[in-house]
């Protein structure tokens, strides 16, 4: 006995029944709205499946088709967070209703810069007949891109997995150096010999 769809984000239990008997005695509920009493829309992943089979589960995450070049149009968008000074401000769009229809907001980028966010109707029809990459986002949020730093940044993809670093780096004043650097004595190993962009965990 769930207050919304057991599925449903947020989903607690009314009460708690074992061989019929209640096991809360004073339960609280909070009423929650008739949205979360149906099932979640659940997206189609049958194209994740597949590219999971085809890659044994590493599929790339950078292809022609997700390199974005040029304007880019982003429709059915809902949320908008833009650095402004030393903050991040949000913008949350909503539809608005034209002609009778519903047109959901949508957000313009030309040249790296957003040009238009709201309601482009304008720039979607320029959008459809110029060369501009159209994106529904389907109700998500556009935000800018997240910036990392670190010494293991480029030189690993999972820290805690051996296999997929370089290990503990030699140091040539505590222990001999192997003949496979070439150095000779005293070499040094430098992190640029190791610096990989573009590996899953920078992307």
């Amino acid at each position: 006995m769930f207050d919304s769809h057991p599925l449903a984000l947020g989903a607690t239990p009314k009460q708690v029944y074992i061989d019929g008997i209640p096991q809360l005695k004073s339960p609280f509920s909070v009423q929650k709205p008739k949205d979360l009493q149906k099932a979640p829309k659940v997206p189609n992943f049958d194209k994740e499946a597949e590219d999971a089979i085809k890659y044994e589960g590493l599929p790339p995450l950078l292809t022609e088709k997700n390199r974005l070049t040029g304007d880019v149009l982003f429709k059915n968008i809902k949320n908008v967070y833009m650095p402004v000074r030393s903050k991040i401000d949000h913008s949350r769009l909503f539809s608005v209703v034209f002609g009778g229809e519903k047109a959901p907001p949508s957000v313009l980028v030309q040249k790296g810069r957003i040009t238009c966010m709201g309601w482009c109707a304008q720039e979607e029809v320029m959008a459809r007949t110029e060369n501009v990459t159209i994106i529904d986002l389907e109700g998500g949020a556009l935000s800018p891109g997240l910036v990392s730093f670190g010494a293991p940044l480029g030189m690993e993809e999972i820290q805690q997995e051996e296999s997929t670093n370089d290990g503990t780096v030699i140091d040539p004043l505590t222990k001999e150096t192997p003949n496979i650097l070439d150095d000779g004595e005293g070499g040094v190993v430098r992190a640029v010999d190791g610096l990989a962009f573009l590996g899953r965990d920078t992307l």
